[in-house]
C-alpha cells in the first residue's frame, strides 16, 4: 500500500464523510482529506505514488454532477484508487460504475470499490444512525483487503455492477425552503455546494438546487426543510425502507 493516501469526498449532510474518514484512517496513519464540495478548494497534483479514495453519495442512481465536475480537476497519473458509493438504503444503481469510469478517465486505476450505507439525507429515519459500529468494522475489514491487494503489486481494475448508458438520474422535483425561524444568517448560502441560495436572500432557494439537503443539515435554527407536500412524497416513496437493513458490498 502506498504510504500516502488521499481521500476525496462529497458529503452534503455528513454521511459520506463518516464513511470516507473511517476508510481513510484504516488505510493510512495520516491520510489527507479533500472536500469535493468546496468549489474553490485547491486539489493536489498527481504523482502516481499516492493512493486515493473517492467517496460520493448516490443521487437518483448517479454520481452528483458537482462531484463529477470536481473529480475532473484531479489527474491520477496511474495511481490506484478506491471507489466508494454511499447511499441511503434504497439502491446505488449505476453510481458505482459511473464513479469507476470517471476514475479511469482521470487516469486512476479503480482497484477496489464499495457500496456503503448511510442515513438517508431526505428521510433520516431510513438507515438511521448509519454508518454504525458494525458498518465501521466492515469498512476496516475492507481497508485491510484493499491494502493487501495494492501491496501485492500490479493492480487490475475492479469490475462492479451497473449498466451503460447510465440511468436517467432524475431527482424528485423538490427544493428545501426556509420557514419563520430563519434569521437570514447566511450559513446555508455559504455552505451550498452549487450556490443555489442567494447570499443576499438566504431564505430563498434557486433553480440550481440539487436537493443535497446540506442547507437543512447546517441550519443552526432548523429553519429549513422540504415543504410539507414534499415531505409527504418522500415518506410515501421511502418510508417502507425504515425497517430494512441493506448490507454493505465490496469488490476487489
Amino acid at each position: 500500500m502506498h504510504q500516502t493516501v488521499r481521500v476525496f469526498y462529497f458529503s452534503p449532510t455528513g454521511g459520506v464523510r463518516r464513511v470516507a474518514r473511517a476508510l481513510g484512517c484504516a488505510l493510512a496513519k495520516a491520510p489527507e482529506f479533500f472536500d469535493l464540495s468546496a468549489p474553490d478548494a485547491s486539489m493536489p497534483k498527481a504523482d502516481g505514488e499516492t493512493s486515493a479514495v473517492f467517496a460520493v453519495p448516490v443521487f437518483a442512481g448517479r454520481v452528483p454532477a458537482p462531484a463529477r465536475e470536481a473529480m475532473r480537476r484531479i489527474a491520477g497519473a496511474g495511481a490506484p484508487a478506491v471507489a466508494v458509493a454511499v447511499y441511503g438504503n434504497r439502491a446505488f444503481d449505476d453510481a458505482l460504475l459511473e464513479l469507476c469510469d470517471l476514475l479511469t478517465e482521470q487516469n486512476f486505476v479503480p482497484a477496489a470499490a464499495g457500496a456503503f450505507i448511510a442515513e438517508h439525507s431526505m428521510l433520516r429515519t431510513v438507515a438511521a444512525g448509519r454508518p454504525d459500529a458494525r458498518d465501521i468494522q466492515e469498512i476496516e475489514a475492507f481497508a485491510a483487503a484493499v491494502k493487501a491487494k495494492i501491496s501485492g503489486g500490479a493492480c487490475l481494475p475492479v469490475s462492479v455492477p451497473g449498466g451503460r448508458p447510465y440511468c436517467a438520474g432524475k431527482p424528485l422535483p423538490l427544493r428545501p425552503q426556509a420557514f419563520d425561524r430563519c434569521v437570514r444568517c447566511g450559513l446555508c448560502a455559504r455552505r451550498c455546494p452549487v450556490g443555489a441560495i442567494p447570499p443576499d436572500a438566504p431564505d430563498k432557494t434557486g433553480e440550481t438546487c440539487i436537493l443535497c439537503m446540506r442547507c437543512v443539515a447546517v441550519c443552526p435554527r432548523q429553519a429549513r426543510a422540504l415543504p410539507p407536500a414534499g415531505q409527504a412524497a418522500v415518506q410515501a416513496k421511502l418510508g417502507g425502507l425504515t425497517q430494512v437493513r441493506r448490507e454493505n458490498q465490496t469488490w476487489l
